[in-house]
């Protein structure tokens, strides 16, 4: 049997785990909010795991905290062509790029861009909003804003497949757009046996359900065809408050070859991220602010084996959301390589020393290049 509940009867540690279907009122609740940012686990992410993980994290929605599902993808031929879609279930205050003037908390919004240039955003609020998840059913993941014309099915057991089917008529948009999983889902922190944090930083949770995907767009969008073949991902987010005086620098990063997951963790000496700008301008100023615009970012990451680092510089190419001030999403190209440190001598003590602190110290052996296309989208959250 499958349960019916309400979203105040979350936490999902009450729940059966192997089914349940949350609906969710419509309206932003008067009532204090309670969020889920840990999850317990033996060894790896059993199928109940991944259902937990998928379903909503927050037990109600009031004007402060949001909760959605987020899937993209990009063409591999031509980064101008994308896809973005995200089930929102927050109120423009708690998320203030939503349109303050639509009463409903259940958005379905579609971002795309095509390879003339040309972009489509528009949205569609819900009546009511429903996600299941059954252990051994058809489908065990899904999601469905109702009257909007939007929702998704996960149609594997291992939630490694997602389908998203759209049939709006008022935005005159139909079409469906699959993604399958080349990883298994990630973490902040990585996946370890015990209690494991959701929380990218503090009280924002974040859950990387599909890292890497092949995806598959095949898109009507008032009359212009939208299809292609590329990168793709999904992940899951939740906010409560952040509320941090230090200034902290919060990192997770998470590197994958061939299917195989090199780093996944959030240790801040894995991974440096700096924006690159034009001369004369505040785009590469860092700790970025507020209006800054940079034209690239620049990635590093310790792979953690044999002094090996990935070098990635990623180009802006084609706006495709944003307010210019506080959020922007971008797709563009990325080019990359993987370089080994080599040794230094010092004469003076004849010890060898290897730089681990920044790339950019010693000499290095480039391995070999990368390039690929990508969705990305930095934002400032402001109190």
């Amino acid at each position: 049997a499958t349960a019916i509940l309400h979203r105040a009867d979350i936490p999902t540690s009450r729940l059966d785990p192997r089914s349940w279907t949350y609906g969710i009122p419509s309206d932003a609740q008067n009532r204090t909010s309670i969020a889920r940012f840990n999850l317990q686990v033996s060894n790896t992410l059993s199928t109940e795991d991944r259902l937990s993980l998928d379903a909503p994290q927050v037990d109600v929605i009031n004007g402060s905290v949001f909760d959605w599902w987020y899937f993209d993808a990009v063409s591999d031929t031509n980064s101008r062509e994308s896809l973005v879609v995200t089930f929102f279930t927050s109120s423009a205050v708690a998320f203030p790029f939503l349109d303050a003037t639509e009463s409903s908390i259940f958005i379905a919004y579609l971002w795309a861009s095509f390879t003339n240039g040309s972009t489509f955003a528009a949205f569609v609020p819900a009546t009511v909003a429903t996600v299941s998840g059954r252990h051994g059913a058809r489908t065990p993941s899904s999601g469905q804003w109702a009257s909007t014309g939007f929702s998704w099915t996960a149609p594997k057991e291992d939630l490694s497949q997602y389908e998203v089917r759209i049939a709006s008529g008022k935005m005159q948009v139909e079409g469906r757009f699959t993604s399958t999983a080349h990883v298994p889902p990630q973490l902040p922190c990585g996946i370890h046996p015990g209690r494991n944090s959701l929380e990218v930083a503090p009280h924002i949770g974040w859950v990387n359900l599909i890292p890497d995907a092949m995806g598959v767009v095949i898109m009507t969008i008032r009359g212009s065809s939208l299809q292609f073949r590329g990168p793709a991902y999904h992940d899951k987010n939740c906010y409560l408050v952040l509320d941090d005086p230090t200034s902290t620098t919060y990192i997770s990063s998470y590197v994958a070859k061939d299917g195989k997951v090199l780093v996944s963790s959030c240790k801040p000496s894995l991974l440096t991220v700096r924006p690159v700008g034009k001369p004369w301008t505040t785009g590469e100023r860092y700790p970025p602010r507020v209006v800054d615009m940079p034209d690239k970012f620049r990635l590093e990451f310790d792979l953690g084996q044999a002094n090996e680092w990935l070098r990635i510089n990623v180009s802006m190419e084609t706006l495709v959301a944003g307010d210019n001030e506080y959020y922007m999403r971008w797709t563009g190209a990325l080019t990359g390589e993987i370089v080994r440190l080599e040794s230094e001598s010092s004469q003076e003590a004849g010890a060898v020393t290897r730089v681990r602190d920044h790339v950019g110290a010693g000499s290095a052996t480039k391995n070999f290049s990368l390039a690929g296309v990508a969705v990305l989208e930095p934002f400032a959250m402001v109190p």
